[in-house]
């Protein structure tokens, strides 16, 4: 981060080491835990939307959801 000073970073994992990250308070965030959804049922939502948005893929092209364009 020291090399490129454009950049920020925001995980919801904090790194093992976070003394690393001293000095760059404006530009790192980290919550202490994760945050995402982790009941059995999210889990099934994201598996049937992921496997929805792949076949969707394969049969028509579609790249709605695409991150990187």
């Amino acid at each position: 981060m020291a090399e490129r000073e454009d950049i920020k970073y925001c995980t919801d994992i904090a790194p093992v080491e976070m003394g690393l990250f001293e000095g760059f308070e404006k530009r790192f965030f980290a919550t202490p835990k994760k945050q995402g959804a982790e009941t059995a049922e999210a889990n099934i939502n994201a598996a049937k939307a992921a496997a929805t948005q792949i076949v969707s893929f394969f049969q028509t092209g579609d790249k709605k959801f695409q991150v990187n364009k």
